[in-house]
């Protein structure tokens, strides 16, 4: 057992549904949020400059709040960054989290499927290798839109009619190609969610990675005996950008599980 907290890291809110879904599953487990949101979005930023920012948080988190593990609960910086935080901290566990490109090509009936995600996600060699690992497979076409904007837009706010003209803007051109399920590729999409399944016509399943990633925390941390047992487990949010709008943001999605975030300098 071990009662050290699980740091979870996004780019800025994104990260935000798997931190639910982490603390539904997992109730005694302390856990610490990291939003990044000096650099947000990392979807333009080259791998490089993402191994380098997330090896950097990743110290953070070890250095600052003792964590027992690392979830990258950002979808540009698993493809782009995983393997090589998994390379320079070995005796780490690293969870992160992929485009569910394999569930949604199983449960296609048309054969076709769409996947949103950031440029950096769409064009990465990980993706590529999901879509013909999982998808090529089940004969199964994918449709990969790059979301230029969006993210952006959502750091913003969630009440904001510019999310609606974007994820128009990026679902009309799938109309009429028989597409029944979509991949929500970028973990900030999970937090609209709800108006991307309102705006697609009914039938088509939108799915994200949520709940598979908070699976494999617990799986992970119960192979490794490192689960918590404490009743005295505690939820904090550290920032580097703007507290007063990140808390603005973030209430409203955590309700009574939050407290206001502290803001941290990062080298």
């Amino acid at each position: 057992m071990s009662d050290q907290p699980i740091g979870v890291f996004d780019s800025g809110i994104g990260g935000l549904g798997i931190f639910k879904a982490i603390q539904k599953l997992l109730p005694y487990e302390s856990l610490i949020y990291f939003a990044d949101r000096d650099r947000c979005p990392y979807g333009s930023k080259t791998q490089e400059e993402i191994r380098a920012i997330t090896k950097s948080i990743t110290v953070y988190l070890l250095d600052e709040h003792k964590v027992k593990m690392v979830v990258a609960a950002c979808n540009t910086a698993t493809v782009s960054s995983i393997e090589y935080l998994r390379e320079q901290f070995p005796e780490l566990p690293i969870i992160g989290v992929v485009p569910v490109i394999k569930p949604a090509s199983l449960l296609s009936q048309t054969g076709k499927i769409a996947c949103l995600a950031t440029d950096a996600t769409v064009k990465s060699e990980a993706q590529a290798n999901l879509i013909q690992d999982y998808a090529v497979g089940q004969d199964v076409e994918v449709y990969n839109i790059a979301c230029h904007g969006l993210v952006e837009l959502i750091e913003k706010g969630l009440e904001n009619d510019e999310i609606t003209e974007k994820l128009k803007e990026y679902l009309n051109p799938l109309s009429g190609r028989e597409i029944d399920a979509i991949a929500l590729g970028c973990t900030h999409y999970t937090l609209i969610r709800p108006e991307v399944e309102r705006l697609v016509p009914e039938g088509i399943r939108v799915m994200d990675s949520n709940e598979p990633v908070a699976k494999q925390v617990k799986r992970v941390l119960t192979e490794g005996d490192l689960l918590s047992q404490s009743q005295d487990r505690q939820y904090q949010y550290f920032v580097n950008g703007d507290t007063a709008h990140f808390n603005s943001l973030v209430q409203p999605i955590l309700n009574g599980l939050f407290s206001e975030a502290q803001r941290v300098q990062m080298p």
